[in-house]
């Protein structure tokens, strides 16, 4: 009777770790799963959310260009091929990979954009790279320092006195070259050296 209680007593301890061990499971595929989804949408609860823009049923007409190469080009689908039920089921896909800027190509957001960019790389010309998107605070920055004042350069090799003498002085040649070139005499001792072959005939 003894043993038979043994093992009735080691049976149910293995139940109960099993039924604890599946719990552990039941627990671990259910983490597992939810990273999944996190990962397949991590866009659409991150930053990435509206990144181009929110579209919804009503700019049907607004993305047509983009929707059509998106439905030919990534679902292999022929858009005139569809009935227009079809065509709006498709359309609501779109809209969430638009959305959620989960699209393959940044031409199915901006099909007009993109081309320009092509345009413009083909012909050479240096195009800033499409993720760039306008940033106000560094527009501000940029407006502010422009109108900054230049800070006056305070440092000079000569004194305050010296720099009014050689003002002094550069007047002085101002006036004798304005009197040669009226044709009045210059006096040798008016205290500003010339060069001759400036003002002389």
């Amino acid at each position: 009777v003894s043993s038979l209680s043994d093992t009735d007593s080691e049976r149910r301890r293995r139940k109960k770790k099993d039924k604890h061990r599946s719990r552990e499971e039941k627990r671990e595929r259910k983490r597992e799963k939810k990273d999944k989804k996190k990962k397949r949408h991590g866009t659409a609860s991150g930053a990435q959310w509206g990144k181009y823009g929110i579209i919804s049923e009503t700019d049907f007409y607004n993305k047509t260009q983009e929707f059509r190469t998106w439905l030919l080009e990534e679902r292999k689908i022929n858009p005139e091929a569809i009935s227009k039920d079809q065509e709006r089921k498709e359309f609501v896909v779109f809209i969430e990979d638009y959305n959620t800027a989960t699209l393959p190509h940044e031409k199915y957001y901006h099909m007009e954009a993109y081309e320009r960019r092509m345009t413009s790389l083909r012909a050479g010309e240096f195009v800033p790279p499409a993720e760039d998107s306008y940033d106000p605070e560094a527009d501000l920055r940029a407006h502010s320092l422009r109108h900054k004042k230049a800070p006056a350069e305070h440092e000079s090799y000569l004194s305050k006195e010296e720099l009014m003498e050689l003002r002094k002085v550069q007047s002085e040649r101002v006036e004798v070259g304005k009197m040669k070139l009226l044709g009045m005499e210059v006096k040798q001792n008016f205290g500003v050296r010339m060069d001759r072959t400036m003002f002389d005939d």
